[in-house]
Parts: C-alpha cells; sequence; structure tokens
C-alpha cells in the first residue's frame, strides 16, 4: 500500500474520529443544555414556590385571609414573569387558569395539551410526575401562536397541596436548538478546519516522505530486503536530482557493500591462500625444529662426551706435566751425575796421564838399567870367568830391563789408549752432559707446554661446558619453538577454517559479474 494511500487512510480515521468525538460532544452538549434547562426550571418554580408558601404562612398566622394571601401570591407570581423566553402560569388541580401571560385565558379550563410520553395529556402527565417527584418535568408539545405548528416545549410543574394549586414554567426547545446548532456549527467549522489542516499536513507529510525516501516505503523496504538477503545486484530507481533520500542512501550502502563484499571476498581468498602456505610452511618448519632438537640433542650429547674428553685430556696434560716436572727433577739430577762422570773421568784422564809419566820415568829406568846391564855385561866380559856369574845376573837384569821396557811400553800403550778414550769419553760425556741439558730445558719447555695444555684444557672444558649449557638451552627454546610452531600451524588451521566459513558467509551475498 502507497504511503499516501496509508496517510489518506490515517487521515479518514483521523476525521472519523474527530466526527465521532463531535457527535459525542454534541450529545453531552444537549443532554447538558436539556440539564441546564430542567435546573433552571426546578429553580424557577423553587422561587414561585417560596412565594406561594410565604403567604400560606400569612394565611396561617392570620394576617391575611386565604383569598388575599392567594392574589398576593398569583400577583408576586406574575411579577416574575420578566423573562420573555419562558413565564409562570397557574392552574387548578382541576386545569382552571388562575395566572396566565394571555389574560384571556385565565379562569378558563386547558384543554389539555399533548406530550411526548405516549397518549397521556400533559395534565395527566404532571398528576404521574407529581406523584413521584417534588418538582414534575415533563416535554408537552405545544402551539406557539395560534396558526404556529406544535412544537416541543419542556414544562415544569410543583405543587401547592393546601391551595391545589399547579405552579408551572418552561422552556421551548428552540433555544437549546439554537445554543446546540452555535456550538456545532463551531464544532464542524473546527472539524473541518481540522481536516483541512490535518489534509495538508498529511500531503505535505507525504510529499516529504516520499523525498526523504525517494519513493514509496514498499519500494524502500523491498530493496532494503534484498539486500539483507544479500541480493546487491537488484536496480534502483532514482530520481535524476535524487541525493539525499532513503532510497539513494540505500543506492550508496548496496554500492559501499558491493565494494566491501568484494574485498572481503578477496580477502578471505587471500587469507584461505596465505593460512595454507602459512599452514604447510609451519608443518615444514615444526618438523625441520623437530630435525633440529634431535640434532641439538645428539650435540649435547656429543658435547658432554667431549667435555668429558677435555676433561681426561686436562687430567692426562695435569698427570703429563707432573711426569715432565719429575723427568725434569731426574734429567737434573742425571746432568749433575753426568757432571760429576765428567769430573771423574777428567780425574782419570789426570791420574792417566800421571801414570803415563810415571811409566815414562820407568822406562827411563829400565833404559837406563838396560844401558847399565849392558856396561856390566861389557865389564864382565872383561873381567872373564871372574865376571861370569856377574854377567849371567847382568843379563837377567838386562833381560828384566828389557821386559820392564817392553811392559812399560805395554802399558804405557794402555795408559795411552786408555787415556784416549778417557779422553773420547770424557768429549762424550760433555756430550751427554750438553744433551742432558737440552733435554732438561726441553722437558722444562715441555712442562711448560704441558701446563699451557692443562690451563687451555680447563678453559677449553669450561667454554665447552659453556657450550653444552648454550646448547641445551638452544634445545629447550627450540622445543619450545617446535610447541609454538605446533599451535602457530593450529592457529593456521583454524584461520583457513575461518577464511572457508568466511567466503561461505560472503557467498550469500550476489554481486552483479
Amino acid at each position: 500500500m502507497k504511503v499516501s494511500t496509508k496517510l489518506i487512510l490515517l487521515v479518514g480515521t483521523a476525521l472519523v474520529g474527530v466526527v465521532c468525538i463531535a457527535a459525542m460532544t454534541l450529545s453531552q452538549l444537549k443532554q447538558s443544555l436539556v440539564e441546564g434547562r430542567q435546573q433552571e426550571i426546578r429553580n424557577l418554580l423553587l422561587k414561585a414556590e417560596h412565594l406561594a408558601l410565604y403567604y400560606q404562612g400569612q394565611e396561617a398566622q392570620g394576617k391575611l385571609s386565604r383569598t388575599d394571601a392567594q392574589n398576593a401570591a398569583k400577583a408576586a407570581i406574575s411579577e416574575l414573569n420578566a423573562d420573555s423566553k419562558s413565564y409562570y402560569w397557574i392552574t387548578t388541580t382541576d386545569s382552571i387558569n388562575l395566572v396566565h401571560p394571555n389574560a384571556s385565558l385565565i379562569g378558563t379550563k386547558t384543554g389539555g395539551n399533548r406530550t411526548t410520553i405516549g397518549d397521556l395529556t400533559d395534565t395527566q402527565a404532571y398528576a404521574r410526575g407529581l406523584n413521584q417527584e417534588h418538582i414534575a418535568l415533563v416535554d408537552v408539545l405545544i402551539h406557539r401562536s395560534a396558526n404556529s405548528p406544535l412544537e416541543p416545549k419542556l414544562q415544569g410543574v410543583v405543587a401547592v397541596p393546601a391551595w391545589q394549586w399547579w405552579i408551572g414554567t418552561g422552556f421551548f426547545y428552540d433555544d437549546i436548538d439554537a445554543a446546540f446548532w452555535r456550538v456545532a456549527r463551531a464544532m464542524i467549522a473546527i472539524a473541518v478546519l481540522i481536516f483541512a489542516v490535518v489534509g495538508t499536513m498529511a500531503w505535505l507529510m507525504t510529499r516529504s516522505i516520499r523525498r526523504a525516501l525517494g519513493g514509496e516505503p514498499a519500494d524502500a523496504a523491498g530493496l532494503a530486503a534484498q539486500i539483507a538477503a544479500g541480493n546487491l545486484s537488484a536496480p534502483i530507481a532514482l530520481a535524476s536530482d535524487d541525493r539525499s533520500s532513503l532510497m539513494h542512501a540505500l543506492h550508496e550502502m548496496r554500492g559501499k557493500l558491493r565494494e566491501l563484499v568484494q574485498g572481503i571476498q578477496h580477502s578471505s581468498d587471500s587469507i584461505a591462500t596465505g593460512s595454507s602456505e602459512i599452514a604447510q610452511g609451519n608443518a615444514d618448519l615444526s618438523q625441520r625444529t623437530e630435525e633440529q632438537a634431535a640434532s641439538l640433542e645428539e650435540t649435547a650429547a656429543s658435547m658432554e662426551q667431549l667435555t668429558a674428553t677435555v676433561k681426561q685430556n686436562a687430567e692426562n696434560a695435569r698427570q703429563a706435566r707432573q711426569l715432565a716436572v719429575l723427568a725434569s727433577e731426574a734429567t737434573g739430577r742425571g746432568g749433575s751425575a753426568v757432571n760429576e762422570v765428567i769430573e771423574t773421568m777428567q780425574g782419570i784422564a789426570d791420574e792417566s796421564r800421571r801414570i803415563g809419566d810415571i811409566i815414562g820415568t820407568i822406562e827411563g829406568i829400565a833404559f837406563q838399567t838396560n844401558i847399565l846391564a849392558l856396561n856390566a855385561a861389557v865389564e864382565a866380559a872383561r873381567a872373564g870367568g871372574e865376571g861370569r856369574g856377574f854377567a849371567v845376573v847382568a843379563g837377567e837384569v838386562r833381560a828384566l830391563a828389557q821386559r820392564s821396557a817392553a811392559a812399560a811400553k805395554d802399558i804405557k800403550g794402555l795408559i795411552g789408549s786408555s787415556v784416549a778414550r778417557v779422553d773420547a769419553g770424557s768429549g762424550q760425556v760433555a756430550v751427554a752432559g750438553e744433551r742432558m741439558r737440552e733435554i732438561v730445558q726441553s722437558i722444562t719447555r715441555v712442562s711448560d707446554i704441558m701446563g699451557e695444555i692443562e690451563a687451555a684444557s680447563v678453559e677449553q672444558s669450561t667454554g665447552i661446558e659453556q657450550v653444552n649449557l648454550a646448547v641445551s638451552q638452544m634445545d629447550t627454546v627450540t622445543q619450545q619453538n617446535a610447541a609454538l610452531v605446533e599451535q602457530a600451524a593450529a592457529a593456521a588451521a583454524a584461520l583457513d577454517e575461518q577464511a572457508v566459513r568466511l567466503r561461505s558467509t560472503v557467498a550469500v551475498f550476489r554481486i552483479a559479474a
């Protein structure tokens, strides 16, 4: 249904409501006017009744006779007929006119007027009403003039039982109708004005709504429903100058949504591809991390073995250094011994030389003895027989001298050989001493080197322990990295699943190619 039709229905409904309210108000107004007239009649009749009762009191007190009292009462009530719209009348209970604006009717009997209550006359209606209430109110039909038609009139009657009077007054309904129609015309005018204002406002609202919506609300709702259903390719009819309506905003929103959905689709595809690559990369990285962790574990084990080996090498170097120190000390003692041997050999050489000298002396003595023996033999030969025994002794001495010379010569040769050998031994011992000193120096250097090796091994052991600790930490970090990689792989898998869901969600939207 178009918004104009809805607003027409709304205006019609409002108009019907206004008419109904006006009708109810007018009905209540008429009822209020009638009740006001009824109350006014009661007030007028109470005033007249008070006058009649006053003069009844005068009669009862003996101040006036009944006739005088009744005449005074009639005169007083007649003076109250100053209102041209109503007047007082007095009749007896048997319908004889006592007071009436038309003097010709005084003393005559009323013929009885028609009422709105069935076939009852006004007199009958008054009598029945007075039996029920203090003041009877009756609708009667009366000729306003001799030639006028019957008109409805509201009559009120109050009884004066002591004098058998009915005092009455009333108003024609034309006054009530006139007041009613005055209000009715005013309300009709107001209703017409309200209708005109509401109609104008409805027309203005319809035009404003159509401008604000850019079309019918149903069209906007249908377009919004299509967009909500994911159809972003439905055509939209817009006015050429429409730049601010709801349809224009929906058109712009659809364009932005189309761009957004296209971007989301491209992004979801990229996310899906990236998440797949990340998942594959994480899987490879996880495998490599596990392999690295295994390698680190093997490296840690090797480092532990290397640490134990280095510690063992350091211990062996320490022991070798101790042995080198002992060897140096022993070599030092050997060098001292060689020096003593050299000194002893030099002493032996000196003693051998002195022996050689002694042997030389012995050779000289043997030579001299031999010469002496030779001389003795010569002298014995000269002596002849006497000198034969001396010659024998001289021969023996010569033989002994010769053997002594030969032995001395042999000893001298041996001593010379010994001296030569001692000299050679002394040289070799000197060389051995020099070698022993070099050995001591080398052992000292070896001891120092072994000390340095020991210190380096200790430092190396400490460094290897630190490296081992670092490898252990690297192994721990690698294990943590492996766990993180697994978590990242799980996150990448979840991201891939979310990307699939995102693509399936975005697939709801239909975008024109």
